[in-house]
C-alpha cells in the first residue's frame, strides 16, 4: 500500500514472503508498453535502488519522489499493489521481480467512489 506519506508499506504477511529485512534494496522498473510496474528485490545498493527500511516490525521503501513523478494521488487515494512474481525475468532484471498489479484505488473522503488508476 502506498502510504499518504508516499512510502511503499508491506504487510507482515508480504514482507515475510518476500523475506524482507533491513539491509536489502528495492528497484522498479516500468514498462512504457503497457504501462506495467515492477518491484525487484535486491541484495545489494545500486545508485537506483531504494534501502529497505523497517520500523517496529513494519517494512516500507521511501518511494515519495518516484510515485510522484509517476503521477500517484497518494495523498488523495487509497493505492494498492498484488505483487505477482514474475521468476522468469529474475535473470534479466538481476533480482526476485514481482509484478505490482494495482488494485482499484478508492478516493480517501468518499470510501465507495472508484478512481481509475
Amino acid at each position: 500500500m502506498v502510504q499518504a506519506s508516499g512510502r511503499l508499506g508491506f504487510t507482515g504477511e508480504t514482507a515475510i514472503a518476500l523475506n524482507l529485512k533491513a539491509g536489502k534494496f528495492a528497484k522498479f522498473a516500468k514498462d512504457d508498453e503497457n504501462e506495467a510496474l515492477y518491484l525487484i528485490i535486491i541484495n545489494e545498493s545500486s545508485e537506483d535502488a531504494f534501502s529497505i527500511r523497517e520500523s517496529s516490525g513494519y517494512f516500507y521503501v521511501p518511494t515519495k519522489v518516484m510515485f510522484d513523478t509517476l503521477g500517484y494521488d497518494y495523498e488523495n487515494n487509497t493505492i494498492m499493489f498484488d505483487l505477482v512474481r514474475q521468476m522468469s525475468l529474475d535473470k534479466d532484471l538481476q533480482g526476485q521481480v514481482y509484478f505490482m498489479k494495482q488494485r482499484q484505488t478508492r478516493n480517501k473522503d468518499k470510501k465507495n467512489d472508484i478512481v481509475e488508476p
